[in-house]
């Protein structure tokens, strides 16, 4: 069975500034403005190719993680930024008895993983005292995923029956 799942860059972006956002903004004491405003990540040049350059290293380790079941890549690669790229699609080639159910888990521990991986490394250059937090996540996420990848069907003794109606015989006096 083959799966494919479509990492939206734009989708990643946008909640890794609103998490670095609202991390700063509660931050806040009055008095650290400065701070707070160096560690909401926006659209500049520097801090896009930052936060590109990161979702690459987390898109990397996701990979790495799908080894066994991801086909379809090129083998050969670069360490050039991908400012432009809008999706990466990754095909999934999982056993016949993969529950399919659990592959909105898989996206969503992969959006996770990479948006929770992002931030981290944004904190550990902005604010290292929320760092661990995102790490942690990071790796919870991780282990999520792992989780999903290992959700098999139930063995049935008899094959799933064919649920549509059988067409009428036709009549030879027709």
């Amino acid at each position: 069975m083959q799966i494919t799942v479509t990492i939206d860059i734009q989708e990643l972006v946008y909640d890794i500034q609103n998490k670095t956002y609202l991390t700063g903004r509660s931050r806040g004491d009055g008095k650290n403005y400065r701070q707070v405003a160096l560690m909401q990540a926006n659209n500049d040049d520097e801090n896009l190719n930052q936060i590109t350059r990161s979702i690459d290293n987390a898109l990397a380790k996701v990979k790495s993680e799908l080894a066994e079941v991801l086909v379809g890549n090129a083998i050969k690669g670069d360490n050039s930024l991908k400012v432009d790229t809008t999706s990466v699609p990754l095909l999934l080639q999982m056993p016949d008895n993969f529950n399919s159910t659990a592959t909105d888990s898989i996206i969503a521990a992969i959006h996770q993983y990479i948006v929770a991986f992002v931030t981290a490394e944004w904190f550990m250059i902005t604010n290292k005292t929320d760092t661990e937090d995102y790490k942690r996540l990071a790796e919870t996420s991780l282990e999520l995923l792992r989780e999903a990848l290992c959700k098999r069907k139930k063995p049935s003794r008899f094959p799933e029956k064919d649920t549509t109606l059988p067409t009428p015989p036709t009549s030879p006096e027709g």
